[in-house]
Parts: structure tokens; C-alpha cells; sequence
């Protein structure tokens, strides 16, 4: 059910956050306003385009509202409070004249009687209207903006030519900006160094960085200087960013703990805290065989709460490039082009069911092969990417009902294969599911395939095939059994994908490997 105030994000065609207005009586039709917007026009919708929206997963419901200004009146200057009260004056009126206030024509012959009436400018008006409907329509929405000053405990944008921090006492090098490009470097130098030491050691992983992703120079750790005899050709980051960032992202591989003083998580989330973020799930076995199974008599969420469907009923196909250059295994040599990740995705639970790390033009063969990978033994091709996983942390071993795909990658002879040796229909859609992007963004730009070569950025030249997609597996790893899922009440996709398999049945198939191998590949 969608509900006055409701913000909706969408990522397609360009990313937009809508808040809803007003809903109609009859539930027919709502007004949703672009939050970013810098006029104060409205948009009226059916309110069963919203919901179809929500069940095709092309927007998602924010849990917290960003925008909605609270605030204490005792913490507030009598500066500000008057300002608000003579903003909510002008406009309290004409923010109860709904649904006329939303229709253009009706809103400019209401703000020319306001701005008669309380000898005030349009300009102001819309002003006010804007910052109301922006911020929660609450009379606290028409606030000053002084607050926004410093903005403590938020992360700073960072801009050419201007070092965020405090400068360094000895007058030194500033040093850089810890941007989202160096970020990413330390997310996949972290995991990286991870992959290849029993132990994790962050001097030695941010030594190992420095070595391999910022042109061989070495780095005294202490004071975070350049060592002697070797030239600062430019700014290398300090191993306190280094630390913080590892600290701050929630994505870290396994092996690397947080440091003690940091925050309160003193290491990787245990698997039986996976239900915290929504109670309503029942308790899965933490490995197959190893745990009894889910009491009976669970309370179940409401019901829009859930995604329709079921595990299995489909299956999406993507096909995204990575922005960055690989190099040969065999001589370090760059290869030519960038890698291509085929990701299948289950449309019920948004569980990633099958990968595939691909180099060339995107073809359906090699996109065979990421549906070939959901029905492998999850467990076991981990083992051999040197991953050790439980066997209840990826349990996909299975083909859908249907399989989705962008239609430029559909080849129309092996989907009838499909059909006809799997029963497996495949069908074209444009409308991909993405709720994965955002944890390999963190790593590495993705780019829809096929698209320009990279740009060039200090991963490139560094990792090869294997190493990254043992890089890409732990990312998925970490989205399946840790991202909260808007659109399901921040339910994990593993959450939502054992919730379905007990309570809605599959619509799940499950081939021996060979024969699937065989079918698929040969």
C-alpha cells in the first residue's frame, strides 16, 4: 500500500526520488513531486503505475526519508523559528486547497490571490511550495537552510584543487582527497590483498596498494611520506584514510575485522543476524543439514511488504562492462578490452543466481554460460576461486520457469534450445533489474555493454581475469546475504529467496551439471 509522503526512488531512465503528494480517495490516481526539482511543478499519476512500478522493480520505496526536517524547538534559534512561522503563514492556506493546488492552471489563480493577500512575491511562493513539498510537507519543511553548515558525521564531497580534512601539522604534502575513485582502489585492494594472505594485515595490504595501483612507490606508514630516494610524483593517500575507509565500508571482505574503537561491529556479521533486519522472516538452517528447520506459526509481513512471485518464476539475464583494464595471466600484459559481467538475477528475491566474467563483445554463448553457473554447486566453485563458503550462503542450483534478457543479446536458434531441452522460455525485456549494481559500483564502474573503451584509472594494468573475478564473487557474496532490499521491508535477497522456496513454493528446476554443461556449451 502506498501512503501520503512515501518517497520513491527511481534509477532508470535517470536516477529521481518522487514524494507522494496526495492520493486520491477513490485510489485512483496520486501527485508525486521530483524532490530535486527547482521549480514547484507536480506530476499527476495513476496510482497503479506507482504500484506497477514498485513490482517491477524500475523504483523502490525509501525506508527513511532523507528530507524530513526534525528538529527540537528547544535547539532552534527564535531567528529561525519566526522565519518558519511567517513562511507556513503565507502558504498554510493553499497547502489545504487539495487537489487544486496540484493542477497548473488552478495553482497560478491561488498563488496570484496569496500573493495579493499577503503582499508577497510568485517567486517566494513557489519557494515556499517547493521546500514544503520537498521536505515532508510538514511546517518544519519551511526551515532556513543555515543548519546545512559543516554537516557533521556526513561524508564531504570531494572537489579539484581543495583537500578535506584538517592540514598536516609539519606543513607537508596535503595529500588527496579520498574520492570515490580512490575508494574504490582501497575496496578492491583490500580484497585483493585478502584473497592471497591467510592473515590480513593492513599495513601490508596498504603497502601492497601502494605497490601495485600507485606506480610501485613505497610509503613510510607512520607519517605517511613518500621514503627517501624515491620521487612524489603526486599525492599518495595516508594509511589513516586507508584505515578509516576500511573501517566505514560495511562491505569488507571476511578476513578483514574492524578495529576496535571504530564502531561496535568487532567483525563480519554473524549468519544468524541476517534475520535482524526483518523479524518477520523465518530463521533458515545456517548450512544444509546443520540447524533444524524454521518453527512453524511465523508471523509473515504484510503483504506489499513481499515481492508477487516466487523463486524461480524468472530469471534476468544482464550484461554489464567494467571500466577497467585487465591484464594476461600468463605475461602481465594488458588484454584487449574490458571484461564484460553476465549476472543472472532471480525476479522474485533479487538473489543473484549465476555470474559469468567474460572478455570480447557480448554474445549469447558466453551468456549460456552465466545461466550454466546457476545450476552449479555454488560451494564448490567458490572452493576453487579460494573462497570457502557455506553451502547455505549461495543455495542456487537451478533454472527458472523463464529467463529474461536484453533483446540485442538473444540469439532466437539457442533460445528454442532452451525451450526444447529445458522447457525453459526465453523472452525479451529491456526492464533489468539493478538493485546489484550498487555493491559492484563500489569496486568498479559499470557501464551497459557494449560501451567505449575505459576511461583509464589506477586498477587498470593490476588484476587479471581470475583475481577479479574472485573480486566480483565476493561482492555478490556480500549483496545476496547482506543488502537490505527497499522494495522488500530491507529483507536480504537470501532472506527473501528462503522465505519463498518454504512459503510460495518454486518454480525451481535442478539438472545435473554435466548435463547442463553439455547443453548449454557444447
Amino acid at each position: 500500500m502506498l501512503l501520503r509522503n512515501d518517497l520513491l526512488h527511481y534509477r532508470h531512465p535517470t536516477p529521481r526520488t518522487v514524494r507522494i503528494l496526495w492520493i486520491a480517495p477513490e485510489q485512483g490516481r496520486a501527485c508525486v513531486f521530483d524532490v530535486a526539482a527547482t521549480s514547484a511543478e507536480v506530476e499527476q499519476v495513476a496510482l497503479a503505475t506507482l504500484l506497477a512500478d514498485l513490482t517491477a522493480g524500475r523504483a523502490h520505496r525509501l525506508l527513511t526519508d532523507p528530507y524530513l526536517v526534525l528538529q527540537g524547538r528547544s535547539a532552534l534559534p527564535a531567528k529561525h523559528l519566526e522565519l518558519r512561522d511567517r513562511a507556513w503563514h503565507i502558504i498554510e492556506g493553499l497547502t489545504r486547497r487539495e487537489p487544486e493546488i496540484y493542477d497548473p492552471r488552478q495553482r497560478g489563480q491561488l498563488i496570484a490571490h496569496y500573493t495579493a493577500l499577503h503582499g508577497v512575491s510568485h517567486p517566494t511562493i513557489y519557494r515556499y511550495l517547493r521546500r514544503y513539498w520537498q521536505r515532508g510537507q510538514t511546517p518544519n519543511a519551511l526551515l532556513p537552510d543555515y543548519s546545512n553548515s559543516g554537516g557533521r558525521g556526513k561524508v564531504r564531497a570531494a572537489s579539484a584543487g581543495i583537500k578535506r580534512g584538517r592540514p598536516r601539522k609539519d606543513g607537508s604534502d596535503p595529500g588527496l582527497n579520498a574520492d570515490d575513485e580512490i575508494r574504490r582502489v582501497f575496496r578492491v585492494a583490500t580484497a585483493h590483498y585478502a584473497a592471497r594472505h591467510a592473515r590480513f594485515s593492513r599495513r601490508a595490504a596498504y603497502q601492497a596498494m601502494l605497490g601495485e595501483f600507485f606506480d610501485g612507490r613505497s610509503i613510510d606508514v607512520a607519517s605517511g611520506r613518500v621514503l627517501p630516494g624515491v620521487a612524489a610524483v603526486a599525492p599518495l593517500p595516508t594509511f589513516g584514510q586507508f584505515n578509516y575507509w576500511l573501517d566505514q565500508d560495511e562491505d569488507r571482505p571476511p578476513a578483514v575485522l574492524r578495529r576496535r574503537g571504530a564502531g561496535r561491529d568487532q567483525g563480519p556479521p554473524r549468519e544468524d543476524s541476517f534475520n535482524a533486519a526483518a523479524p518477520w522472516l523465518p530463521r533458515m538452517p545456517l548450512a544444509l543439514g546443520g540447524v533444524a528447520s524454521a518453527p512453524r506459526n511465523l508471523k509473515l509481513a504484510p503483504a506489499l511488504a513481499l515481492p508477487p512471485g516466487r523463486p524461480g518464476a524468472g530469471f534476468y539475464l544482464d550484461v554489464q562492462q567494467a571500466d577497467i583494464q585487465l591484464v594476461s595471466v600468463a605475461d602481465r600484459s594488458l588484454v584487449a578490452g574490458p571484461p564484460l559481467l553476465y549476472v543472472v538475477v532471480d525476479l522474485f528475491s533479487r538473489m543473484i543466481t549465476g555470474l559469468h566474467v567474460a572478455l570480447g563483445a557480448p554474445a549469447w554463448p558466453q551468456a549460456l554460460a552465466a545461466l550454466a553457473h546457476c545450476g552449479m554447486d555454488k560451494q564448490r566453485y567458490c572452493a576453487q576461486l579460494g573462497r570457502p563458503i557455506e553451502a547455505a550462503e549461495w543455495p542456487c542450483q537451478h533454472l527458472p520457469d523463464t529467463l529474461y534478457a536484453r533483446p540485442a543479446l538473444i540469439e532466437s536458434r539457442s533460445s528454442e534450445a532452451l525451450l526444447n531441452n529445458f522447457n525453459l522460455r526465453c523472452l525479451p525485456s529491456e526492464a533489468a533489474p539493478d538493485d546489484w549494481h550498487a555493491v559492484l559500483q563500489k569496486r568498479v564502474q559499470l557501464m551497459p555493454a557494449p560501451a567505449a573503451q575505459p576511461a583509464g584509472s589506477r586498477l587498470d594494468g593490476v588484476l587479471d581475469l581470475g583475481q577479479f573475478t574472485r573480486i566480483v564473487t565476493e561482492a555478490v557474496l556480500y549483496y545476496n546475504n547482506q543488502q537490505p532490499l527497499p522494495h522488500a521491508g530491507g529483507a536480504t535477497p537470501r532472506q527473501l529467496w528462503e522465505w519463498g522456496v518454504q512459503h510460495r513454493g518454486g518454480a525451481l528446476r535442478t539438472y545435473a551439471e554435466p548435463l547442463l554443461r553439455f547443453a548449454l556449451l557444447a
